[in-house]
């Protein structure tokens, strides 16, 4: 990553730049925090829950910042569509010979909103929510009544159920590209490269480190104010 002007680097016959460092190492770090809120939750380990939860805060807080900030396929002015264009990209997920997309496709692109902004919304009702016992509630839990906190506990329960299906949308969707349409997802979000095709534009601007160090520092003091429930004596 450049320390820093942006720099454009293009792809080659063999391969193409795809995904920044910072990306992937996000999208991989919020699949294990997920993974350890479920197996914690589930285990009734509420101590370490709670910190899987801030670090998933965390990851997408800097998410949605690398989203406006980030390089060129990690913001969300370059993926998200219209409702025009969506429609026209899943008219074509019947054929095999579909252009790949540089970044996310039309369709990916609602998907990862659907996931960031599930996840907050989980990680939301969280930090409000109370444990039946009182031990392990969330830091701004005492900003509402204990029945009201009990009523978000259920929210985020079952708000997380719909995450997991999301997950499972996503993961199903994965298997049908690779199966179906011959495009590996899941190499490139490792790699960060993927091979270059014809029908791509192998453009890719990187987003500078400062802006990276930035924006991590800015989230982190977030988190932080709101795990001590913003009481800073």
């Amino acid at each position: 990553m450049s320390s820093d002007d942006p720099t454009t680097l293009s792809g080659d016959a063999g391969n193409q730049r795809v995904w920044d460092l910072p990306t992937r190492a996000m999208h991989w770090l919020l699949v294990a925090s997920i993974g350890v809120c479920w197996w914690t939750g589930l285990h009734n380990e509420l101590g370490y829950h709670l910190y899987s939860g801030y670090a998933a805060l965390w990851i997408v807080l800097m998410r949605l910042y690398w989203g406006v900030f980030g390089s060129s396929t990690a913001r969300f002015a370059n993926f998200v569509r219209g409702p025009r264009e969506v429609f026209n990209y899943a008219r074509t997920l019947h054929r095999r010979d579909s252009p790949h997309v540089q970044g996310h496709n039309a369709l990916g692109a609602i998907s990862v909103l659907a996931m960031l902004g599930l996840v907050l919304a989980v990680v939301g009702l969280g930090l409000f929510a109370v444990d039946v016992d009182g031990l392990y509630s969330g830091p701004l839990s005492s900003y509402v009544s204990f029945r009201m906190g009990r009523h978000l506990a259920h929210l985020h329960y079952r708000l997380f159920d719909i995450l997991l299906a999301v997950i499972v949308l996503h993961l199903v969707a994965v298997v049908f590209y690779y199966v179906y349409k011959r495009h590996n997802l899941v190499f490139p979000m490792i790699s960060g490269r993927r091979k270059a095709s014809s029908h791509t534009v192998a453009e890719f601007e990187m987003a500078p480190l400062w802006r990276f160090l930035l924006g991590a520092g800015i989230v982190s003091v977030i988190v932080w104010l709101v795990t001590t429930g913003f009481y800073l004596q």
